[in-house]
This record gives structure tokens, C-alpha cells and sequence, in this order.
């Protein structure tokens, strides 16, 4: 088949805006771009906002053509029609991705894994993933790589929100109400919220909330009315509009990063870029030339299973077999990319477009079995621990011994380990000015020793407690031990995380109770590679990168080391320092 076919094997028939499919294109291709190399592609996750746009746009057109059109004699009616159409669209490829993971992680994770993809699964399929997630650590943690269906949260906020959008532009047309006052206040107010969430340092709730992302679909939805109504300013300075657009959408790739009060005021610069685009019609010269260009519709057509595929691939490889070797990385990394693609197209060509299309009445039904029977799977995995005796299973019977061995379940306070700012109320943050709870660590090994340890460090140090459990009982040593996800707690150094007030709260409590108590011995353990990138840390506000993590944990040994004369010794575990 040649390229040409290639591409018009996919090009809808009928009428239809190209160019918003080559919107779709750069939201999707951000997307993976930054959860390929975030490094390089930092902003890349806004590519989510630009979608939330077009959604509400795309749909909420559909409804009001349908209710004002008086396709339906009833609400039951039309909303049955919606929700078919809605299944059709988005079932057949979330079942394939669902089936795969399933199958995948029944032939090579452990068990642990595996009970953890089963509860993702459960989760996806009843489109409840942004609720599982958010009770969990935040979006951009170090162990969100494990997650392999974290990226179905977006899909979860846009089902819940068409629960209740049929329903209220129903209720706003029949009553008479002004429909673009009702679209902006509903937008006004869920943008409040959103605002506020973010301001009062409730990021993670901001992040994954479907009411504090409403204002982002009810901006397309807005447009949708207007542009039905005829809003005689939407036609103004419509070329300058799509540049303008463009412009805000390329800021928001250069200036929003995982460490932004996100989504907050900076989600306006995605949201009215893409909505100022979308405004502008496909007779524009951005719009006409370079989004309607062919590979970018293309792109865009095939956008909604390649979101799905690229993030569950990226996952199981590297749950699989690892992150840390570079060449590894990189070459695994394009690979991906290529599959992700490829099978995308596939099942977009001869799965997602030919179920779309069917008219057949048990069609929707028949989807809706499936993926619930998919969820039920989901959840019997992770009911059943992960089904550690799979037959058929490429996993070892003594790694998968080993790796139960080494599991915390057995800790009876290993609960206390992790996160420990999480414990504290917006209340008791407020009264006390402070960030961690009292209690800011947990009590490992022989938790009855006057010999101390103290060991503490960011997410990557929990994997270290089974060791440090075995060597505090077999020495008779007391570990108290503290960690918190992305967390670099270093003398005088500000880190770029959801948490960076707990993280340096964690750095003096840390060396007061050395200080206090003595311990025999200071252990460090972090993740320090992923630290020194431009950005991430700084120190004084000058000093940024390998040198900020060299000055900082130079100053931290320095502390230890003034201490040792009487008692400690200090480690840092997972790199050397001379090694940045």
C-alpha cells in the first residue's frame, strides 16, 4: 500500500473540519513526546488541555444540532443516541489496550505488578481512573512509569462530565435560558475552583478533579454555541486569531513544566490557544496549509489509540526491563514510538473506524459487555493479589519468591514510611506552620535498640526498607526511616516537586534529630541522576543542575560529618557524588 493510500485510507467521508484533526495531531504528538523524553518536552502534558477544547467543541455542536433540531422526541431518546455513538467511538480501542495489558502483564510481571495493572484495569474500564489516581501520588512522580494506565485519567473527566452535560443543555434549552450566559458561568465558576484548588496547594485535587476541569471543555462548548448562534465577533480578525492561538499554544509548550502550579491560570494559555484556532475556521492560512496538511490529519485521525498505546507500551517495557542503561533508553524509546504508531493505525483502520461505522443495533450493547468484562477481570486480578500462580507465565518461581520476600506488606507500620505530609490537614498546616505531621518517620528493625540509624531519602528509597528491616533485626539496631516522591531533602536546596515545603522540612528534622540523638549512622538514598537535570533543583537561586546537587549534598555530608567526631557516619546511597 502506498503512503498516499495510507493516508486516505483513513480520511473520513462527508464533511468535516481537517484542521481540527490537525490540532488533534499536536496534541497527541506533545503528549508523547513528553512522556517519551520529558526532559527535552517538559510542557508536553498540555497536550491533554487541547483536547479537553476540542472535545467539548466537537460535542456539545452534536447535542445542540440534535436538540434544536428536534431529532428526538425525547430526552431518553436522545440521550440513548449520544451515549451509542459515544461507546462506538471510544470502546473499541480502550478494549484492545485493556485486553493487551492484561494478556502482557499475565506473562511477565510478578504478581505485585500484576495486582497492580488488574486494579488500573477495574479502574479504566469504569472510567474512574482519575479518582484512583488521585488518592494516590501525583501525576508527575517518580513512580507514575509504573502506572500503565495512568493516562486514562483524562478519558475518566470526559465520561464523567457527558454523565451530566446531556442532561444540564437539555434542561438550559428547554427552559429558555440564555445558553452562551449559562455555557460561561458553568465555565466562570469551575475555573474558580480550579484556581483556588491550585492557590490553596491542592494541586493533585486540581489536577484529576472532573469539576475543576469543567471550565476547559465548557471554553469548546461555549464556541460550539457561539458558533451555531452566530456571534457576530467570533468572525473578526479570524487569521490573526489562528496565529494568536498557535502563539499561546507554542508558550504553553515553552513555559509550563511539571513543577507549575498546574493546571491553575497557566491552563488558560493551551485552552484559549486552541480555542482561538478552532474559532478561526479552516479557510485561514495556518489552518488551511499546515493543519490540514495531510500526515498531520493523519496524525490526528489516529490520535485517540495512539494516546492509548504509547503510555501502556512505554510502561510494561520499562516495569519490564528497566530504565536506568541510557542506550537502552533511547533505542527502546524510538522503537516504541514506531510501534505505537503502527498500531495505532491498525487498529484505528480495521478495529476503531469500521465498529464506529456500524449501525448494528446490539453493536453498543456488545461493547459495553466487553468492557465491563474487562473491568471484572481487572478487579479479580487485583482481589486475587495478582494471581501469583499464573500458568503460562514467563516470570520465575524463585524471582517471584524472592521479590515476596522483599515486599513491605510484612511491616506493621511500613504505612508511616511514605509521604508523610499527606497525614497533615489544610487545619493543622495552618495552625502549627508546618508541613509533616509529628510523627514524620517510621520505626524499622529492632524498633526497641537504643542503637540508631536514620535513613531517609525520596521514593526510590522505600525499596531499600525490606534491607534495612533484615539489618536492623539482625544487628539489633533501631532504622528510623522517612521518605517522600520526588524529594531531594538537602541543606538550603529548593526542589521542584508538589511538595517542596515537606521536602525541606524533612532536610531539618532530619538533622536536628541527628543532631539530638546521635545515630551510629546516616543513610542517603535517592534517585540522584534524575535530580541533576536544568531545572529541577536549585540552590540560592544561582546555582542549578549537577552543581546544585554537588554544593547542596557537599553542604548536608558536611553537617553529618561535624557530628561524626562523637558518633555517625554518613552514606549516601544510590551514585557516588564524584560520579555527577
Amino acid at each position: 500500500m502506498a503512503i498516499r493510500d495510507v493516508f486516505n485510507a483513513v480520511r473520513p467521508k462527508g464533511f468535516y473540519r481537517p484542521d481540527v484533526d490537525g490540532v488533534r495531531a499536536l496534541a497527541v504528538l506533545a503528549v508523547v513526546a513528553y512522556h517519551y523524553s520529558p526532559a527535552n518536552f517538559p510542557g508536553g502534558f498540555i497536550g491533554v488541555d487541547v483536547f479537553f477544547v476540542i472535545s467539548g467543541y466537537l460535542i456539545t455542536g452534536i447535542l445542540l444540532k440534535a436538540i434544536e433540531n428536534n431529532e428526538f422526541s425525547t430526552f431518553r431518546e436522545l440521550l440513548a443516541d449520544f451515549y451509542q455513538r459515544r461507546i462506538r467511538r471510544i470502546f473499541p480501542s480502550l478494549i484492545l489496550v485493556l485486553i493487551a495489558c492484561l494478556v502482557i502483564g499475565w506473562l511477565v510481571l510478578f504478581s505485585s505488578e500484576y495486582e497492580r495493572l488488574g486494579k488500573y484495569v477495574a479502574a479504566g474500564a469504569g472510567y474512574v481512573e482519575n479518582f484512583t489516581l488521585w488518592s494516590e501520588a501525583g501525576y508527575f512522580d517518580h513512580a507514575s512509569i509504573d502506572k500503565t494506565l495512568l493516562h486514562l485519567w483524562s478519558l475518566s473527566v470526559e465520561e464523567q462530565f457527558y454523565i451530566a452535560w446531556p442532561l444540564l443543555l437539555w434542561l438550559i434549552t428547554r427552559r429558555r435560558w440564555s445558553l452562551l450566559m449559562s455555557i460561561g458561568l458553568i465555565a466562570a465558576l469551575t475555573f474558580v475552583l480550579n484556581v483556588s484548588l491550585v492557590l490553596s496547594g491542592h494541586i493533585t485535587h486540581a489536577f484529576y478533579s472532573p469539576l475543576s476541569r469543567t471550565w476547559e471543555l465548557m471554553v469548546g462548548a461555549w464556541l460550539a454555541a457561539g458558533h451555531r448562534h452566530g456571534v457576530p465577533w467570533l468572525d473578526k480578525w479570524r487569521p490573526a486569531q489562528s496565529w494568536a492561538g498557535i502563539a499561546l499554544i507554542i508558550a504553553a509548550l515553552a513555559l509550563i513544566e511539571p513543577t507549575s502550579a498546574f493546571p491553575g491560570f497557566w491552563a488558560l494559555l493551551p485552552v484559549l490557544g486552541t480555542a482561538l484556532i478552532v474559532n478561526a475556521g479552516s479557510s485561514t492560512f495556518l489552518n488551511r496549509r499546515v493543519l490540514s496538511w495531510r500526515p498531520a490529519v493523519w496524525v490526528g485521525l489516529i490520535s485517540y489509540p495512539l494516546y492509548l498505546w504509547h503510555w501502556a507500551l512505554l510502561s510494561l517495557v520499562v516495569i519490564v526491563f528497566g530504565d536506568s542503561n541510557p542506550t537502552f533508553r533511547h533505542a527502546s524509546r524510538l522503537v516504541l514510538v514506531v510501534v505505537s504508531i503502527l498500531l495505532a493505525w491498525l487498529t484505528y483502520r480495521y478495529f476503531e473506524d469500521p465498529i464506529r461505522r456500524s449501525r448494528r443495533g446490539y453493536t453498543a450493547l456488545s461493547l459495553t459487555v466487553a468492557v465491563a468484562a474487562l473491568g471484572v477481570a481487572g478487579l479479580a486480578v487485583y482481589t486475587a493479589s495478582g494471581l501469583p500462580d499464573r500458568p503460562a507465565s514467563f516470570v520465575s518461581v524463585r524471582a517471584e519468591q524472592y521479590v515476596k520476600s522483599m515486599q513491605m506488606g510484612t511491616l506493621a507500620n511500613s504505612g508511616d514510611c511514605f509521604n508523610p505530609q499527606t497525614k497533615m490537614t489544610l487545619l493543622q498546616r495552618q495552625r502549627h506552620d508546618a508541613y509533616l505531621p509529628d510523627k514524620w518517620y517510621c520505626d524499622i528493625g529492632d524498633i526497641h535498640s537504643r542503637t540508631l540509624v536514620l535513613a531517609y531519602g525520596d521514593s526510590h528509597a522505600r525499596a531499600m526498607i525490606p534491607t534495612l528491616d533484615k539489618y536492623g533485626k539482625a544487628t539489633n539496631t533501631r532504622i528510623v526511616f522517612s521518605s517522600i516522591g520526588s524529594c531531594l531533602p538537602l541543606t538550603n536546596v529548593t526542589v521542584h516537586t508538589d511538595y517542596p515545603d515537606a521536602c525541606r522540612e524533612l532536610s531539618e528534622k532530619a538533622t536536628r534529630m541527628a543532631s539530638d540523638m546521635r545515630p551510629k549512622a546516616v543513610v542517603l538514598i535517592e534517585a540522584w541522576a534524575s535530580y541533576i537535570g536544568a531545572g529541577k533543583i536549585h540552590v540560592q537561586r544561582s546555582i542549578t543542575g549537577a552543581q546544585a546537587l554537588r554544593t547542596t549534598l557537599g553542604e548536608t555530608l558536611a553537617i553529618y560529618q561535624a557530628l561524626a567526631d562523637s558518633t555517625p557516619k554518613c552514606s549516601a546511597f544510590e551514585r557516588p557524588l564524584e560520579h555527577f
